[in-house]
């Protein structure tokens, strides 16, 4: 009996999805094999989609038929089953061998005359030509997807996953997911973490789940390109990028489009950091934080090192121009007085911030008040932009106007009450969060002394950052200035007796 290996092939997902192709072609040729006297050795399939030569059943073929002199045939469908681009017809053609095609009832091989081969030299390249334009019609799809808002990926970010609808694949929010994006997002935007200590904070958190498991689809691990890509996507506030163009998307956003500009300063900063140690720039822990108390000049750092091999770090004045007096001080000594400041600014019970939070309230409901009018105002002004449109569609449907007009005013009545939305979606997210970042303040002032003492040297200089601005460094002593709103809350304890809530020096409150 002849010996022949049979190959079989699906060109895209659905095919192979609707379980028609692989099963009948395979039926076919085996029953053909039956009837003409072929002694069928080995099989080899392919469900994949790529257009380049290099499928894994292909290539295993060519290699068994190459190793195999004995088997000469090759039976498959049909000419568009076995190439797809004239790469691979010039490869089988190298073997030697009988190709098969038994729908087309066609047998090309080495007996084969010039026109058979001419004409199955035709049908390859039309193969390739349909693969083509199936390839083009693809992106064309995928251009119009992404032009209509919906995210034309088949992966989308963490948070997300894809959902059928309308026959079409759309991203939506995965609950078992968005609590580790958001979190990220969040706890970045403070400032208060470098790439490593977030990924850490997520982990000591349990959004990160263990390998034990593996039925969750949470993430078990994160590396820090992975975080930075998240941070970086514009997917979670509601665009996207396709082909390197910004999309505006149709999807649901986790975060809001100022807590990812929020984690963009963050990340921009460390990146400058990065620039700096390139230029072999040092980057201390105190660098940029104090001015001389004496003359004003900038404060510097230097490293030195003992005769015993112990590194110092010291901070002094730069002097320039000045006759200034002051004298170098220890890295060692201005970080134990930072850690005794800080401690001014923390409150000593929870019940403390339970009782100012109260009165965060009640300024809540007073801002509030206060913002009717403006709320009013955009709503009135959204309803009078939504009763422009409907006159224009109304002037189009009558032709009074050309469409050219009409797209162009729909578009501009259209991003004027998307932006009336955007503005009534912050006015009414800015009243919770009025809320919720005065308990974040009162909670970070309450932990900050913990958190200095137990960061490394570059969250330190992060914290700092976040807290203090314009502290003066004299007779080697800091003096601190904190930022606002943390100077109300370190100024309001030196004058309150926070253990009973009761003012020792009364006046309203900052």
């Amino acid at each position: 009996m002849k010996q022949a290996v049979i190959y079989v092939r699906v060109s895209s997902k659905e095919q192979k999805d609707e379980g028609y192709s692989i099963p009948a072609q395979k039926k076919l040729l085996w029953e053909y094999a039956r009837v003409n006297g072929f002694k069928v050795v080995k099989e080899f399939e392919d469900d994949e989609t790529a257009k380049q030569a290099g499928r894994t059943g292909f290539s295993q073929m060519v290699e068994y038929l190459e190793q195999n002199k004995k088997v000469d045939n090759l039976l498959v469908e049909k000419t568009d089953r076995l190439y797809r681009n004239f790469k691979d017809y010039v490869i089988i053609d190298e073997l030697g061998i009988t190709v098969v095609l038994v729908k087309e009832n066609e047998r090309i091989g080495k007996d084969a005359n010039s026109h058979q081969k001419f004409m199955h030299g035709i049908k390859v390249l039309m193969a390739k030509n349909y693969i083509d334009n199936l390839s083009e019609e693809v992106k064309k799809g995928l251009a119009q997807k992404a032009e209509s808002g919906v995210y034309p990926c088949s992966t989308p970010p963490l948070g997300y996953k894809l959902e059928k609808q309308n026959n079409k694949s759309v991203p939506v929010i995965d609950e078992k997911n968005k609590t580790l994006a958001i979190k990220m997002f969040e706890y970045y935007s403070t400032g208060l973490y470098s790439l490593d200590s977030l990924i850490k904070k997520v982990k000591d958190e349990g959004l990160l789940i263990p390998a034990n498991f593996p039925q969750n689809t949470k993430l078990k691990n994160i590396t820090k390109s992975t975080a930075q890509r998240i941070l970086r996507n514009p997917f979670y506030y509601g665009d996207f990028i396709w082909k390197d163009k910004l999309y505006k998307g149709t999807h649901e956003p986790l975060i809001t489009k100022e807590l990812w500009n929020k984690v963009q300063n963050v990340l921009d900063r460390f990146q400058n950091k990065k620039m700096l140690s390139k230029y072999n720039t040092l980057d201390f822990t105190f660098k940029g934080l104090m001015k001389c108390g004496e003359c004003g000049r900038n404060i510097t750092a230097i490293r030195k090192t003992k005769p015993s091999g112990r590194e110092y770090v010291y901070y002094s004045c730069t002097k320039y121009k000045t006759d200034c007096s002051q004298q170098p001080a220890k890295e060692e000594e201005l970080d134990g007085q930072i850690a005794k400041y800080l401690e001014g600014i923390k409150l000593p019970s929870q019940d403390t911030i339970l009782y100012v939070a109260e009165g965060l309230k009640g300024s809540l409901q007073f801002k509030r008040n206060t913002e009717d009018k403006t709320r009013e105002a955009l709503e009135d002004e959204k309803r009078r932009l939504e009763s422009s449109l409907d006159t224009l569609y109304e002037d189009r449907l009558d032709r009074t106007i050309t469409k050219d007009y009409y797209n162009k005013k729909a578009g501009e009545y259209e991003k004027k009450i998307e932006d009336l939305n955007d503005k009534l979606s912050k006015l009414t997210k800015a009243n919770i969060d009025y809320y919720r970042t005065g308990i974040n303040i009162l909670e970070l002032s309450n932990m900050a002394s913990l958190l200095y003492e137990n960061a490394k040297s570059e969250e330190k200089q992060e914290l700092l950052n976040f807290l203090l601005l314009n502290s003066t460094l004299k007779d080697k002593n800091i003096s601190i200035a904190y930022k606002k709103p943390f100077d109300r809350v370190y100024q309001r304890a030196l004058c309150c007796d926070w253990r009973t809530g009761r003012d020792l020096n009364p006046r309203p409150l900052p």
